[in-house]
């Protein structure tokens, strides 16, 4: 059964069905809905609920639930993020696993952006190590994404993060809510093939390094704790990715858009067609692990453009990087919580044209 729900809301509640068992959290706009709506869901199915005194706080519980072996989640935006960032990187080296959700926001202002995209893809905190990060791009997308971050989280032993922005989390949209988890399995730590037995795994908390990998030295065991790691991340490229596509059948111009920013870009698109310019949608859903193959191989593309709400851009620098340099590829997009216009994003392809002929 459909219902219309608030982005924020949407995730609270397919967190819930997804097995959730522990939230903490501290009110940041533009979440503060998604905290609310724990504060009462959580009670009523019997988990735990905790509103933190702070961002520090409620990540360092995160990270205490997570070593507890319960299914657990917390949510922020950009400036809490920060505040989050010691926790999320231990958690991350040390394959511990929970869910974030970082409802974008522009700076210190409260207006929507896509400007932690770096933040969240490029490692958290100190360590370089990285977690499994969803862009939904409509409430419905943000809640299949609440339940695969769930699925991913405990199938790998990672932080998942689903990384929205201001503008998603307060829109409503009517959403297909998933089915709730009945049975859930206890939460295992698994160990790296050849690093010893689950039970030697108690948690780099509790005993180091030497405890997950035995015989080794601190110096040692760190470097293959980031192995396994770097393995890990590998496999994901590979059979990990998700990215949906607009009109790309026979685009000659390829939009590269994520979360908010895609779903704009839509319009973008028909624009376009209704010129008679072929252009299409590009839209990674996993922008950890980035779509790096599905990008090297599109083929008969004349120009590129890639849209996001940040400046200096950071979604861009990743396009660059696996696109063919032989096709033109241009960026657009504002910040500080402006939105990007379809009708000026088609201009830049216009020109693009103009320029080939």
């Amino acid at each position: 059964m459909k219902k219309v729900m608030k982005g924020n809301e949407a995730v609270a509640e397919a967190a819930i069905r997804s097995g959730l068992e522990f939230f903490c959290g501290y009110p940041i706009t533009p979440q503060s809905e998604l905290l609310e709506y724990m504060s009462w869901r959580v009670p009523q199915e019997g988990k735990v609920f905790v509103q933190a005194e702070s961002e520090i706080g409620s990540s360092q519980m995160l990270t205490g639930a997570s070593i507890s072996g319960a299914r657990c989640m917390t949510a922020t935006s950009g400036p809490g993020l920060s505040l989050m960032a010691e926790a999320l990187a231990c958690m991350s080296l040390g394959r511990l696993p929970g869910v974030i959700v970082d409802v974008q926001r522009a700076f210190n202002c409260i207006t929507p952006a896509q400007m932690d995209y770096n933040f969240v893809t490029k490692g958290f905190g100190h360590g370089g190590q990285h977690g499994f990060v969803l862009a939904p791009s409509t409430v419905q997308e943000a809640a299949d994404c609440t339940r695969l971050a769930f699925e991913k989280a405990y199938e790998y032993n990672v932080p998942a993060v689903v990384l929205m922005d201001g503008m998603l989390g307060q829109m409503m949209e009517s959403v297909e809510l998933p089915e709730k988890v009945e049975t859930l399995s206890p939460v295992t730590y698994k160990v790296p093939a050849g690093r010893g037995t689950r039970e030697d795994r108690k948690g780099y908390y509790q005993s180091g390094y030497g405890g997950q990998y035995k015989g080794l030295s601190g110096e040692e065991a760190c470097e293959a704790a980031c192995e396994d790691n770097a393995a890990m991340y590998r496999e994901w490229t590979e059979n990990e990715t998700i990215v949906e596509k607009y009109r790309m059948e026979d685009a000659e111009y390829v939009i590269f858009a994520y979360g908010s920013s895609a779903r704009i870009c839509i319009d973008t698109i028909d624009i376009l067609r209704r010129e008679g310019i072929r252009a299409g949608l590009f839209q990674p859903i996993t922008v950890f692990p980035f779509p790096e193959r599905e990008i090297r191989s599109l083929k008969g593309i004349r120009g590129a453009l890639s849209v996001e709400m940040a400046k200096p851009e950071q979604f861009a620098r990743d396009i660059a990087l696996f696109l063919d340099r032989k096709i033109p590829l241009k960026t657009y997009g504002h910040c500080g919580g402006n939105l990007p216009i379809p009708e000026e994003a088609a201009q830049v392809i216009r020109e693009m044209a103009k320029e080939e002929k």
